[in-house]
């Protein structure tokens, strides 16, 4: 999995303003986002998801996950916009300011930091991204979700962080 394949998610974004203000967040991500795993314990996330690019890998699940149940959950376009491009961008900044483990308030961190860098835009869903991560720990997050998109935000990512996947398969 690589940073081509993430990038190739904003294409599942039917608007123009969000589709675009993805991709100049995705080109923002800090150069960490492309290497880390994504649990610094491993205690919280599958196999796949560890290791070199495991963020990247987790990330791409979830946007996966997400595009699999719209088939049976109904959003109207632009919620499925809003959900994809917060799933793009959860982790975007994972680390938050520490270098070495995960932060707990990544979720904040990378909400505000989004509120900021996306201060000079104005789109439809803008302020719904930003809400969906930062409720997209659902009840271990400062903020919980307060609606159906961001339930399903959350949802979506904390069915990529679930180990389901090494119960089942050992192996290439």
């Amino acid at each position: 999995m690589s940073r081509e394949e993430l990038y190739k998610m904003k294409d599942k974004v039917v608007d123009d303003a969000i589709k675009n203000a993805t991709l100049r967040a995705l080109d923002d991500l800090p150069d960490y986002f492309w290497s880390i795993s994504s649990s610094s314990t491993g205690k919280y996330h599958p196999k796949f998801s560890l290791g070199d690019g495991g963020l990247v890998r987790h990330t791409l699940f979830a946007v996966e996950i997400a595009v699999e149940l719209f088939n049976i959950v109904t959003f109207s376009n632009i919620e499925k916009d809003i959900i994809i491009s917060s799933l793009i961008l959860h982790d975007g900044r994972k680390l938050g300011n520490n270098p070495k483990y995960m932060d707990k308030n990544h979720a904040d961190f990378q909400a505000n930091y989004l509120a900021t860098f996306w201060s000079d835009l104005n789109f439809n869903g803008r302020d719904d991204i930003i809400e969906c991560i930062r409720t997209h720990m659902g009840q271990w997050g400062q903020v919980k979700p307060r609606n159906k998109v961001e339930q399903f935000v959350h949802t979506c990512d904390y069915i990529a962080s679930r180990k389901l996947y090494d119960k089942y398969y050992e192996g290439e």
